[in-house]
């Protein structure tokens, strides 16, 4: 009976992401969806989710309410889909830019300045991510791509540790988990008016995370 039961979850799982799938390939060509994660990522970021109505968001759209059940069910699928849609970015925008070989610790360095610069330029839609992800229900963050993250950063410390550029006594995991909070605190205190260029503030977040572990 217990196997039966999880061989009915995982077809009920892979039935919606089959059904997931289909929309994504039928909205990814469509200029209205595009502006429609736009306009709820900037109302999200500045209202937050709670405030934000559906009805607002086809206001600014300038569409009726009911023109957004053609691309969405509900408020929660449209948080996620704005979610979903800059984590996905910024995991091809990380295997683009980070370097494959090299000392561990050096590849940490560039996967932070990476990531750091990556949510300076998504501001919007990473201040979604980071400060309303847990308005979405428990079943919606499992479908998130996030894990993948910390575990590039946790197995570069574990390369670190083997290669001999990284201290023995990191905790990878802890470790893993510091670096990634400090580097997403960014988007708390960045003021685009500021005195340093995104690039600048990435290289010194970097250099710091590179510096906490370096053997």
């Amino acid at each position: 009976m217990i196997g039966g039961t999880r061989a009915s979850g995982a077809r009920r799982t892979a039935g919606k992401g089959r059904s997931r799938r289909a929309e994504a390939t039928r909205k990814s060509g469509d200029e209205r969806w595009a502006e429609l994660l736009q306009v709820a990522a900037k109302t999200f970021a500045s209202k937050g989710y709670s405030a934000t109505t559906l009805q607002g968001i086809a206001n600014d759209l300038g569409m009726l309410k009911g023109s957004l059940y053609y691309y969405i069910r509900t408020k929660e699928d449209l948080l996620f889909e704005v979610i979903q849609a800059v984590l996905v970015l910024a995991e091809e925008r990380l295997s683009e830019r980070v370097p494959v070989d090299g000392p561990a610790v050096e590849r940490l360095e560039a996967l932070v300045r990476e990531h750091v610069v990556f949510l300076i330029e998504h501001l919007t839609e990473t201040t979604v991510y980071l400060h309303e992800a847990d308005q979405l229900s428990p079943e919606r963050r499992a479908e998130l791509p996030v894990h993948g993250f910390i575990a590039r950063l946790e197995g570069l410390v574990v390369e670190g540790q083997e290669d001999g550029t990284i201290r023995a006594d990191v905790d990878p995991r802890m470790g893993a988990l510091v670096i990634l909070g400090s580097a997403n605190w960014v988007y708390r205190w960045y003021r685009p008016e500021g005195d340093l260029a995104p690039e600048e503030i990435a290289d010194e977040i970097a250099r710091t995370c590179r510096r906490s572990v370096e053997a």
